[in-house]
């Protein structure tokens, strides 16, 4: 009786540790953009914000973007949250930096691009690109 107990006891936590979702953290400069944009469609700013690049700049940016965020309407957050990326094309600038061109299909024609820089080994969103061109 008491090895059962024993053996539920130990296998338990097993068991809950192979169903548990280890969500992958973003290595490269494609997958931390597309993560980025994937949590702003969504409507997952503090998500997103962990990828942002710490300077005054990106954070004033990111402000800007929590603040149109906020005053759409729940029925076009819902359709950017159900819109898919489109990739419109990925260009290396240098080792330490790429410039990813993306729409979305809720709203094809709009094209955006974003700044992913490599500091200290880790791929971060330089929105200063986004939001003043080429900087």
């Amino acid at each position: 009786m008491i090895k059962n107990i024993l053996c539920f006891v130990f296998f338990l936590p097993a068991l809950c540790a192979c169903n548990s979702k280890e969500e992958k953290q973003p290595v490269t400069d494609t997958e931390v953009a597309t993560t980025f944009i994937r949590d702003l469609l969504d409507n997952k700013l503090p998500e997103a914000e962990q990828f942002l690049l710490k300077d005054t700049d990106n954070q004033q940016y990111f402000e800007i973007i929590k603040q149109q965020y906020s005053k759409k309407p729940k029925a076009e957050l819902d359709k950017f949250k159900a819109a898919d990326i489109i990739i419109n094309e990925i260009s290396n600038v240098t080792d330490t930096i790429s410039v990813v061109n993306y729409s979305n299909s809720y709203n094809r024609e709009l094209k955006n691009k974003v700044k992913v820089v490599r500091v200290n080994g880790k791929w971060l969103i330089d929105l200063k690109y986004t939001f003043s061109g080429n900087m």
